[in-house]
């Protein structure tokens, strides 16, 4: 008998920390996609730049600084197993394909600037899998708030 109250007490604190996770992640979503009347980072747009040949660290590391050092760029990160380069501007400063003529083109490797198809443009957030649990989640409740 006091085995199964034991065992009674371990699974009911298991299924309130769930539960409490589970509520804080719902309204944490439902802040984030909840309209608001100015976004913080409006401007900010991202970009990224494909390279067709391995590029090693210290290359990638004058890419980077390259491309930091020009007007309205934000930040900078070079997947060097993917060799993918992907940046941050300010779009009223500066444009993804000046950035990409300025800094990368001529960093004497081949790459080419990464121009989302519509289909990638209706998928929503790259970062964001919308097939997984927290992408539908995200979907379900951004109906809901919105």
């Amino acid at each position: 008998m006091k085995i199964n109250k034991k065992v009674k007490i371990a699974v009911g604190s298991m299924l309130g920390i769930a539960f409490l996770f589970f509520a804080t992640l719902i309204i944490h979503i439902a802040y984030m996609v909840h309209k608001q009347a100015q976004e913080p980072f409006a401007h900010v747009q991202m970009s990224r730049a494909d390279f067709f040949q391995a590029v090693d660290s210290s290359s990638a590391l004058n890419i980077e600084n390259k491309v930091k050092s020009l007007k309205g760029v934000k930040s900078t990160y070079f997947n060097l197993k993917d060799n993918i380069f992907i940046y941050t501007f300010d779009n009223r400063e500066n444009n993804s394909q000046a950035i990409y003529d300025n800094a990368i083109k001529n960093s004497g490797f081949a790459s080419s600037r990464h121009i989302a198809t519509a289909k990638e443009m209706n998928t929503g957030c790259p970062a964001m899998n919308p097939n997984s649990f927290y992408g539908k989640l995200s979907t379900l409740v951004a109906r809901v708030v919105n």
